[in-house]
């Protein structure tokens, strides 16, 4: 099992995606996101599950390992090309070590995200199911529905790309199709530095 992924600066951007779900004006979205998961009750239970049902991991409960299985497999389609099948990658378990990682608050709001893109598409579009639940096309739409929604949208549909992303990309065995042979730092024997500070506004 590869060491967790422990980024500041990644943790640091998931942070200011979510900052909406913390404020006042978020309110209106996130009282109609209680209607959608009271309709998206409904429809689970008159439904099989979208997916096989999964174990949970250290972090991430049974429910959001299977949205992630899918949510990959839709944003990362391998098959048929000469990328490293997802099969092949422990991008679960990356996902679920970078998630133990990061602050709690962080961890509730990405979830309370996960939440609101899972069952947003009950409503919008009105596919009538649960995202986990949509074919491959109607999956990739609303995908895009999300890219070029409100701001809180396009913040959230952001965090859960760089999430499967970079559970997926830090596995050297997905280097070789790009012709990638590792980062130079390893090969030339540079020492870490860490990361850089992020800018500070200036006062002047």
């Amino acid at each position: 099992m590869p060491n967790p992924i422990r980024s500041e600066l990644l943790q640091y951007d998931i942070d200011l995606a979510l900052a909406p779900l913390k404020r006042r004006r978020f309110m209106a979205l996130a009282a109609h996101t209680i209607l959608v998961a009271g309709a998206g009750a409904v429809l689970s239970a008159c439904s099989d599950p979208p997916v096989a049902e999964a174990p949970a991991g250290r972090v991430l409960s049974a429910d959001q390992v299977a949205f992630f299985t899918r949510f990959a497999h839709v944003v990362l389609p391998t098959e048929g090309t000469t990328m490293t099948p997802l099969e092949q990658v422990p991008v679960l378990e990356n996902l679920d070590h970078l998630m133990a990682g990061m602050d709690p608050d962080i961890r509730s709001n990405l979830a309370k995200a996960m939440g609101l893109f899972e069952h947003g598409s009950l409503v919008m579009g009105w596919y009538f199911s649960r995202f986990s639940g949509l074919p491959t096309n109607e999956a990739i739409a609303y995908i895009d529905a999300w890219q070029s929604g409100h701001y809180v949208q396009q913040g959230i549909i952001s965090v859960l790309k760089k999430l499967v992303y970079a559970s997926y990309w830090r596995e050297p065995s997905t280097w070789g199709p790009l012709a990638f042979d590792g980062p130079v730092s390893e090969k030339w024997g540079l020492p870490s530095l860490g990361e850089a500070p992020l800018p500070v506004r200036s006062e002047v």
